[in-house]
């Protein structure tokens, strides 16, 4: 009787610590586990990381104010139908809502060669008459659609369109002659070709992550000049320092 009294109570002594160990478990399980343990894998800045793909939008143009334009704009829509997909996950678009549609639409006195608008572009159609080649300036209007950024928080005017042509230029016509930097006169903050060039240097070098991580702070309401300096152990400045010194000297 002893025996059997102490078997039961070993049996209950057991099944009450693997319950236990059962609640702990999954209590362990539904609890967030603390941010220090899931650093950055070191292995992302050798890897450029994609979202997930986006729905394209159907495309529309409007040549009702240029109709000889017209091939050239047909040209155009297939150009954005086709590369919305590739596009889209390069940048943080994972909670991204795209349009339903987007609209080319072309002008004859506007004042840039192109600008983007809510979900249209707008193109300048003497210009396209001028340089018939320039299909890279629809790329670089339809990332701003896809940047879409808020009003609210720092959107410095410079990194939204460094990133717009560093996708243009690095991205869609990479094979492209680019226009040379003066490494006396130039700034990171010049915007453009020269701001996309830095950031296509800066990926190359440090980490092929930033670009997307950059976006992802406009998009957000975040971004902060530090980042450049969390994703490389350098300051934007230091960085910029560090190439322009590869560049050669003009004359």
């Amino acid at each position: 009787m002893g025996r059997r009294f102490c078997w039961m109570n070993a049996t209950v002594w057991t099944f009450a610590i693997v319950l236990q160990g059962s609640v702990c478990s999954i209590l362990a399980q539904d609890a967030p586990p603390p941010a220090t343990r899931q650093p950055a894998d070191p292995l992302d800045k050798f890897v450029y990381p994609l979202a997930g793909s986006v729905k394209t939008p159907d495309v529309t143009i409007d040549v009702s104010e240029t109709p000889d334009v017209r091939p050239w704009a047909e040209r155009a829509q297939k150009l954005a139908h086709a590369w919305w997909p590739m596009v889209a996950p390069l940048l943080a678009t994972d909670r991204y809502s795209p349009p339903a549609e987007i609209k080319l639409v072309f002008k004859e006195t506007i004042q840039p060669p192109a600008y983007a608008a809510g979900s249209t572009i707008t193109i300048k159609a003497p210009w396209i008459r001028a340089h018939p080649d320039d299909f890279g300036m629809v790329i670089h209007e339809m990332t701003h659609i896809i940047q879409h950024y808020p009003r609210e928080g720092k959107k410095p005017g410079w990194l939204v369109e460094g990133i717009a042509d560093y996708i243009r230029w690095w991205r869609y016509e990479p094979e492209t002659k680019r226009t040379p930097i003066d490494p006396d006169k130039a700034s990171y903050r010049d915007s453009y070709r020269t701001t996309a060039w830095f950031l296509a240097w800066i990926t190359g070098k440090y980490d092929r992550s930033l670009v997307r991580r950059l976006d992802e702070s406009l998009r957000d309401g975040k971004y902060a000049d530090d980042l450049f300096k969390e994703s490389t152990g350098k300051t934007v400045d230091e960085l910029w320092a560090e190439f322009t010194a590869t560049l050669p000297k003009r004359m």
